[in-house]
């Protein structure tokens, strides 16, 4: 696969712009595993971060999809099909996942915290609430509801921040929320649930399982660091 070093700034367009006609040549078909985001880096003279927004936006392009656990793959497209011109488009992507991936990192560094503050003042009467929220993601999941799914995932954070018994926590969660609720966001969620909506969203249910067992016993430690892994999986489909 022969892939171009760069020197300007634009270098997640860069990688878009070379996936693309990669494609396009035939180098690349539906179907085909992504090279891992160490080697895309280093075949294209990039970091991993633009990487990593690169392979967003592509996602939200349609143009990959990422299968739990097995990495980044082209997604079943027509190579002739896939125009190289469409400069818009990319760059709104782009935008879009950047925007994405510091969210993301935002909400892992916070909402670490949050969980030890919510471990540390856990109460059994704050149990109920939790088991039906999870039991009502695992239904979800099993039956691939996605629109229920994430409703109930939103739940689940915001009843993670009420928790803590702060209101400053609650409402500053409540802010990172509500900043994902614009279509565009939406689009991204999509493109990452929907390739493998059952598997992808079994694994996302089981986490949070693990995240509420470790705030129920009060290991704090324990919560922010299944939290901060829960976050990585998002950025971790092509890291391999």
């Amino acid at each position: 696969m022969a892939f171009e070093q760069l020197q300007d700034t634009q270098k997640p367009k860069h990688v878009v712009d070379q996936v693309l006609q990669s494609i396009q040549d035939g180098t690349l078909k539906a179907g085909d595993r992504m090279p891992s985001e160490a080697k895309l880096a280093e075949l294209t003279g990039v970091g991993r971060t633009s990487v990593r927004e690169a392979l967003a936006a592509l996602r939200l392009m349609g143009v990959v999809e990422t299968r739990v656990g097995a990495g980044s793959y082209i997604a079943s497209l027509d190579g002739g099909n896939v125009r190289t011109d469409v400069a818009g488009e990319i760059a709104r992507a782009i935008s879009l996942s950047t925007e994405a991936i510091q969210l993301q990192e935002a909400r892992a560094v916070f909402e670490s915290g949050m969980v030890r503050l919510a471990a540390a003042r856990w109460s059994p009467e704050k149990a109920e609430a939790f088991e039906q929220l999870l039991t009502s993601m695992e239904s979800s999941a099993i039956s691939e509801g996605y629109a229920d799914f994430i409703r109930l995932h939103r739940d689940f954070h915001l009843a993670l921040a009420q928790a803590t018994d702060n209101a400053i926590v609650e409402q500053t969660e409540r802010s990172f929320l509500d900043y994902m609720d614009h279509e565009g966001w939406r689009d991204m969620e999509r493109q990452s649930y929907l390739p493998n909506r059952r598997d992808y969203l079994t694994k996302s249910a089981e986490e949070h399982r693990e995240i509420i067992a470790a705030v129920q016993a009060g290991d704090g430690v324990k919560a922010s660091e299944l939290i901060h892994n829960h976050y990585a999986r998002h950025e971790d489909g092509n890291s391999d």
